[in-house]
């Protein structure tokens, strides 16, 4: 009886310790879905703010070429709201120095539009070319913000 007694003893010390390995191993996994959770919705929250900084940065520059079609051939302001608009969601998206420059730019442009619509394109020329260099050098600042390479030469 003395053995009988015994195994059920070791049994039930069996029992007990499967049973605490099982309820660690889940709470484990418990833990660990979690911070997998966590961290693929941090990565996904970031991808959706690269696409929208993306979408500003296309937005502006599509914007002020559209605006200034309508400024050297007399027809309209309705692309400058989009310009507004788009620089708002750099400032609001991109690092400090790059919503600077985009301010800077969208100023620049509305100012070398308003030249352009009253004097005519030769009048403003010189504005026209200054306007499109700042204009130039913030696409690079783009670029280097979305991480993306210029193409490679081919030999």
């Amino acid at each position: 009886m003395d053995r009988i007694l015994r195994s059920r003893l070791l049994g039930r010390e069996v029992t007990v310790s499967t049973a605490i390995i099982a309820v660690a191993g889940s709470l484990l996994g418990v833990v660990l879905g979690f911070i997998a959770q966590y961290l693929q919705a941090g990565k996904a929250r970031r991808w959706q703010l690269e696409d929208l900084k993306r979408e500003a940065y296309a937005e502006l520059l599509r914007s002020i070429s559209a605006s200034f079609a309508q400024a050297y051939y007399g027809e309209g302001k309705s692309e400058d709201s989009n310009i507004l608009k788009a620089t708002a969601m750099i400032q609001l998206l991109a690092e400090k120095n790059i919503s600077e420059s985009a301010r800077d730019l969208q100023v620049h442009v509305d100012r070398t539009h308003r030249l352009l619509r009253s004097d005519g394109p030769d009048a403003a020329q010189d504005e026209i070319d200054e306007t499109d260099q700042e204009r130039i050098a913030l696409i690079a600042k783009f670029k280097e913000d979305l991480h993306i390479r210029p193409p490679r030469k081919s030999a």
